[in-house]
């Protein structure tokens, strides 16, 4: 009998531990079941982003002046999109992945803030007409490119990771395809 009063005891905290037990939720209230989901959200937010990048570079080669306008409206929304990624919480512990995207949403920010702008004013003042405006955005484009592929692959490597550990498949996404099409 006190075998079973305590298998009964036992069986009703297990079932009030895990009703008690709160969802992983980010601070936007997106509650993450499964390592899919905790993926989805990082990975949608990093499209939107790029997919920002690639208009603001069309329109600078179109219409440089107007891209100003631009570039605040895109460093507001990569603010926004680096706070929805420091609201998720460690999944199940771990938090290199979501780490990586934060230093990589970081860089994006920075793209817009001072590197995007010192382009549009080179392309302004000297144009890619002159010498010395071709080399100095050369330069720049060199930088970004060396910084941007540090913080990609760093974060390429958290998802396969987080991905391995969570058994799932990776597929490439919808902006990587159409990147790969434009390459």
């Amino acid at each position: 009998m006190l075998v079973f009063s305590r298998l009964v005891t036992l069986l009703l905290l297990l079932t009030l531990f895990y009703a008690c037990k709160e969802p992983l939720r980010a601070r936007d209230g997106t509650i993450f079941k499964t390592p899919a989901d905790y993926n989805e959200y990082i990975i949608s937010r990093q499209t939107k982003v790029i997919r920002n990048i690639i208009e603001l570079g069309n329109r600078i080669e179109v219409s440089p002046d107007t891209a100003y306008t631009l570039l605040d409206k895109y460093s507001a929304q990569t603010d926004s999109v680096i706070e929805d990624i420091k609201g998720m919480p460690p999944f199940r512990s771990d938090s290199a992945f979501r780490d990586a995207a934060i230093r990589t949403f970081t860089f994006y920010k920075r793209l817009f803030n001072e590197h995007y702008r010192t382009i549009l004013k080179v392309r302004m003042r000297k144009g890619n007409a002159t010498e010395e405006g071709v080399n100095d955005l050369m330069e720049i484009m060199d930088k970004i490119k060396r910084e941007e592929e540090g913080l990609d692959k760093q974060l390429h490597n958290a998802q396969n990771d987080f991905a391995r550990q969570y058994d799932m498949k990776m597929r490439p996404s919808a902006i990587q395809k159409e990147l790969k099409k434009k390459d």
